[in-house]
């Protein structure tokens, strides 16, 4: 008796391969995951853990366009027809017609107008220069500054309008005649140090003190109080406060010498002088010391901790004696500060574009310069005004939670599909040999059944 034996099914796929169609498509599916996670991977590690970056913390400057100022022209032509000044005695008078032309010229000038009309600082050596040669400087802007020696109020007279008449010193000891229209702030007389913008008519002359004097005539439109330049500042000294720096309010701090003082020194000190990592850190314990003893950090170099921006802005200056046309301005809080008397400082800063807004996170390097009453919810409040030389972008410590987790992930998943690949190939292996020795099996049952009929 022969019996057929059906063929016994296969552990694997009938062309021989390793995988089947249902395997192949689950370990294309792992492998897509396993894609996917460790370019998770990478992602956090490139970012450093995940965390967005702070790209709202630095306010982008565009190339805004600038404004072109229209300046005023003035009658060169016409005052020169006017203006006589190659004799000394036509350098003794001043010409009524010439002096209303300019006076009419020059209201139309305002400080804006002085660099785009290629205005320039008058000193004693260009003074000599434009007394030689008149002529060829004729209506040139010019921007002084200089102390009264004399000073004459004139009134209106014909086409003449009311007017001043000043003679002024140079820092430089140089002197020049100035004639402007009005007054800043309050009336000068001899004595007070102002700041004038004008136009040259002509070179003028006359007998001071028994000895003749020439020097340029200037006419401007209004004459300001100024302060004599500090120069360059090389170093800070406790001394330079005086006895009064205790004064909140009295004078405002851009009226006082020693805020420019240290602004200057910011400006001029070099920067490799002061070893910065030394410097005291502005800390919760120093800000409290700071609030009793404000005298014991004057003119200290000292590190502003991690602190957010309040305000900002950029702020034009009044008339100064360091010379300074603009400040960055604003107010920074740190958290640790919060339980101390003062929670906020107040800044100014030469950097020009610090590029940054209200909430970035910065740190910053500066000096003490004084304290500040301000106005607050629940009444007056005192700030430590400060004038920063470094204002950097302060980068929060990143998470790892994120990347410690892909990290995981990742290897795990790793480890589970090298686990995949060894279960796979030993059940492979499993299944040959249990198909081996099944066809073994069937061989010797057939041929005993065979031996038997």
């Amino acid at each position: 008796m022969k019996f057929k034996l059906s063929h016994a099914p296969s552990a694997g796929p009938a062309d021989g391969k390793l995988l089947t169609d249902r395997e192949r498509k689950k370990l294309l599916f792992m492998t897509l995951l396993f894609a996917v996670v460790g370019g998770g991977m990478i992602w956090g590690w490139v970012t450093g853990g995940g965390q967005a970056p702070e790209k709202d913390n630095r306010r982008r400057r565009e190339s805004a366009p600038q404004t072109e100022i229209a300046t005023p022209t003035f009658r060169r032509n016409e005052l020169a027809a006017l203006t006589v000044d190659g004799t000394r005695e036509e350098r003794a008078d001043i010409e009524p017609a010439a002096l209303a032309l300019a006076l009419e010229d020059a209201r139309l000038y305002v400080w804006d107008h002085f660099a785009p009309m290629g205005g320039v600082e008058l000193t004693s050596p260009l003074a000599a220069e434009l007394a030689a040669h008149p002529a060829a400087a004729r209506a040139r802007v010019l921007r002084l500054r200089g102390r009264i020696s004399e000073f004459v109020s004139f009134p209106e007279a014909g086409s003449l309008p009311a007017h001043f008449r000043a003679l002024l010193t140079l820092d430089d000891g140089g002197r020049v005649f100035v004639v402007f229209q009005s007054c800043v702030d309050y009336e000068f007389g001899n004595g007070d140090y102002v700041h004038v913008d004008g136009l040259f008519l002509k070179t003028l002359g006359r007998e001071i003190a028994g000895a003749w004097v020439e020097a340029p005539l200037v006419v401007g439109p209004r004459a300001q109080v100024s302060y004599p330049a500090l120069g360059k500042v090389a170093s800070l000294a406790r001394a330079d406060w005086g006895e009064d720096f205790r004064r909140y309010d009295e004078v405002s701090t851009s009226e006082r010498e020693e805020y420019w003082r240290v602004v200057s020194y910011a400006r001029d000190v070099d920067p490799a002088s002061i070893d910065w990592s030394k410097a005291r850190t502005l800390d919760a314990a120093a800000m409290a010391e700071l609030s009793e003893d404000p005298a014991s950090f004057l003119a200290l170099p000292l590190r502003i901790p991690p602190c957010r921006i309040q305000d900002i802005w950029t702020q034009r200056q009044r008339e100064n004696p360091a010379r300074v046309t603009t400040l960055t301005e604003g107010w920074i809080g740190a958290n640790e500060w919060l339980r101390t008397p003062n929670p906020v400082i107040q800044f100014s800063t030469l950097l020009p574009d610090p590029g940054y807004k209200i909430g970035s996170e910065v740190t910053a390097r500066g000096f003490f310069v004084r304290m500040n009453q301000y106005e607050a919810v629940g009444g007056t409040r005192k700030a430590p005004v400060f004038v920063l030389t470094a204002l950097e972008p302060y980068e929060l410590p990143k998470e790892n939670v994120f990347s410690t987790v892909l990290y995981i992930v990742g290897g795990s998943f790793a480890s589970i599909v090298a686990l995949f690949w060894y279960l796979l190939r030993r059940d492979r292996a499993k299944a040959a040999e249990l198909d081996a020795e099944l066809t073994r099996r069937r061989r010797e049952r057939r041929i005993k059944a065979a031996a038997q009929a």
